[in-house]
């Protein structure tokens, strides 16, 4: 159980310190402490609906977020999980195996470890040599 309590901690500490989507840190973390797969992704899904409804409220309680451009982003992108997961699951009944969901997982994996540093360097190369006035923060 303490196990559980520190890995808990350190895996949302690192994740919101870096940035990154906590399944990350805690959907490997469950499959070591033997959750099956199936309970993990699950598990990390209903993590991210409570994260993801926390930042956004934060977002319109602080006017920081454009409500109406929200709700197109939001309804484009349940149409194109809906279509993604239906493709999906036709490929992995044709197939009679889920390793099209494994490779599919790995590839947006590897393209995010490629895009995200890349991205990453040209921000802060942006903003690295940029002097600001100390008096006007």
């Amino acid at each position: 159980m303490f196990y559980l309590l520190f890995f808990s901690f350190s895996g949302g500490v690192v994740s919101g310190a870096l940035g990154m989507g906590g399944g990350s840190v805690f959907n490997p973390l469950l499959l070591s402490f033997g959750v099956p797969p199936q309970v993990s992704s699950a598990t990390g899904s209903y993590m991210i609906i409570f994260s993801t409804g926390a930042s956004t409220i934060t977002y319109i309680i602080n006017d920081m977020m454009d409500l109406s451009y929200g709700i197109w982003a939001g309804c484009f992108c349940i149409m194109g999980s809906l279509i993604g997961m239906h493709l999906l699951d036709l490929i992995m009944k044709r197939l009679d195996r889920q390793s099209p969901q494994v490779f599919l997982l790995c590839f947006i994996l590897c393209i995010s470890a490629i895009a995200v540093p890349i991205l990453g360097y040209s921000t802060l190369k942006k903003d690295m040599f940029r002097f600001h006035n100390i008096c006007s923060i």
